[in-house]
């Protein structure tokens, strides 16, 4: 959780908060693209993130789903893509 703590305004930081949660210790569960979350944690733990550029996760969905967990004022210039 204290990943979640460096983004408090998050809808990820809520539902870990106690608030939502009365055992720390108990499992969230998110239903959203799993495919994507991966890069959402990339971007919290490295304030960036890379994509392939043949993957299914393109730029545009990752900001979208950014957006939706809260992240405000993403820089896209932050979220590249790498072709091999």
């Amino acid at each position: 959780r204290s990943l979640l703590g460096q983004y408090p305004d998050t809808m990820l930081a809520r539902m870990a908060s106690d608030t939502w949660q009365s055992d720390p210790e108990s499992c969230l569960f998110v239903e959203r693209n799993g495919g994507r979350f991966q890069y959402v944690l990339d971007y919290m733990r490295d304030g960036e993130v890379t994509l392939p550029a043949a993957g299914a996760v393109t730029k545009e969905s990752l900001l979208k789903e950014l957006t939706y967990f809260g992240f405000i004022n993403v820089d896209p210039s932050r979220i590249k893509m790498v072709f091999s």
